[in-house]
């Protein structure tokens, strides 16, 4: 067995989440270790609805933040969280070009929006934005989608 094979067992073994028989946890550990799987599954969630449009690379990290920052279910009670993720990916290409035919896309249709669902998606997005004073928006600018600045302009 070569090292690195033997430390990827020990990491394994010993992580935080492998629990062994008849061992018991805490409540929080348990907590933190519900906490993590689920914010795992959502960055998932986000990145498998992202691979259904084009330039998402573009986007991916500005979405990432405003689903790590907001309650998906505070925003459309009554949406699936993929409905709600798809809409907050239109919202993003569609600051990004005022052009930009939400209601023509695939992810409209796939993920059965409608201007109802979208409007209270994004009404209460950026009520979060201004009662918590979150961005909504990422402090990265895209010029052409080929350069992109940090800080403030």
């Amino acid at each position: 067995m070569s090292y690195k094979n033997r430390i990827k067992i020990l990491e394994k073994k010993y992580s935080e989440t492998n629990v062994s028989k008849g061992e018991v946890l805490p409540k929080s550990r348990i907590s933190k270790i519900n906490k993590d799987y689920y914010k795992n599954q959502q960055k998932r969630r986000v990145d498998a609805i992202l691979n259904n449009i084009k330039n998402k690379d573009s986007i991916k990290e500005e979405v990432h933040e405003i689903v790590k920052y907001n309650t998906l279910k505070e925003l459309c009670y009554n949406c699936k969280e993929e409905t709600i993720i798809a809409a907050i990916i239109l919202y993003v290409q569609h600051n990004r070009n005022q052009k930009y035919r939400i209601e023509l896309t695939g992810l409209w249709s796939n993920y059965g929006l409608t201007w109802r669902k979208y409007s209270v998606i994004i009404e209460r997005l950026l009520m979060n934005e201004r009662r918590d004073r979150k961005r909504v928006r990422c402090d990265r600018f895209v010029d052409n989608e080929d350069f992109i600045w940090w800080g403030n302009r």
